[in-house]
């Protein structure tokens, strides 16, 4: 199946909250941030040619600008274009040419792009992959979790319920190839994505024998090491036992990460490193 990275939106993040413990005079050398202390960051995601599925993404970013407020948009520095739009009309594809999509967790910069700014459909023929876990914290009204699953897509998920295809077992293949894997961490019922040979156009090395979409348990090639997390984590051990789980696989058969948030590369491959735990050793595009 054919995999094409394409950037949905760009945004800004507070630095600090994108490190959680991690001092500023640490991750500021790797990752420079503004007077204001915001980093850039990117919206990834994963545009899939599926040979009986058809065409599917991986995530979806935040949406269109034109869903937020004046507001919104500049406490986020939302770019004002919906650039998961252009890349589709660049691909000769609309919203209705995609089938399916599947979501590593229901956050806005994950799930915004699910809803034109009416409310409703932004892929009206689309079945909708995620963990039952995951759909059950982002509409079940929690109030600690406001800011985590605000209205707008804690509604839209409750009016999308006929597309929903809730997951309930970590590793389903929800298509032949295509794997959804448990990565609680960021939030209880976040998933990765396992793609099995994916071609990669335009990368001129033999295909890798599989690529992980990793969502925000590794949003940046800059999280490799263990304790570099997101203060958004909600269960941040469990964040640390699945870089413990995935990266040493991933570095020994050569399997590439993708990275959801990385604002200068879609992916990397990586191996350990006796003082850094893990760096990359390339990156997607190279």
């Amino acid at each position: 199946m054919q995999v094409f990275p394409i950037v949905a939106n760009h945004f800004t993040s507070d630095g600090g909250a994108m490190f959680g413990l991690v001092p500023k005079a640490l991750w500021s050398r790797i990752c420079p941030a503004n007077e204001q202390n915001l980093i850039a960051q990117r919206a990834n995601v994963l545009l899939i040619k599926h040979p009986e599925a058809g065409w599917g993404l991986l995530d979806t970013g935040c949406g269109s600008p034109d869903a937020f407020s004046e507001k919104e948009r500049t406490l986020n520095g939302l770019d004002d274009r919906w650039l998961l739009e252009t890349a589709l009309h660049e691909k000769n594809l609309t919203f209705n040419d995609i089938a399916w999509v599947v979501l590593t967790h229901a956050h806005w910069d994950h799930a915004g792009g699910l809803l034109l700014p009416d409310g409703s459909p932004a892929f009206p023929k689309a079945a909708i992959h995620l963990f039952r876990t995951e759909y059950d914290l982002a509409t079940g009204g929690n109030p600690l979790l406001y800011k985590s699953y605000p209205a707008r897509i804690a509604d839209g998920l409750r009016r999308l319920q006929p597309h929903i295809r809730p997951v309930t077992e970590p590793g389903t293949e929800i298509y032949p190839g295509i794997h959804l894997e448990s990565a609680a961490g960021h939030t209880a019922g976040q998933a990765c994505v396992r793609v099995d040979g994916p071609e990669l156009p335009g990368h001129p090395d033999p295909a890798p024998p599989a690529l992980l979409f990793t969502g925000d348990n590794c949003p940046t090639q800059h999280h490799l090491r263990m304790v570099f997390q997101t203060a958004y984590d909600t269960l941040p051990l469990e964040t640390r036992a699945w870089k413990q789980r995935w990266f040493p696989e991933c570095a020994r058969k050569k399997i590439p990460l993708f990275f959801s948030h990385d604002a200068d590369t879609f992916g990397a491959w990586i191996e350990p490193d006796p003082k850094r735990e893990f760096v990359t050793t390339r990156t997607f595009p190279s």
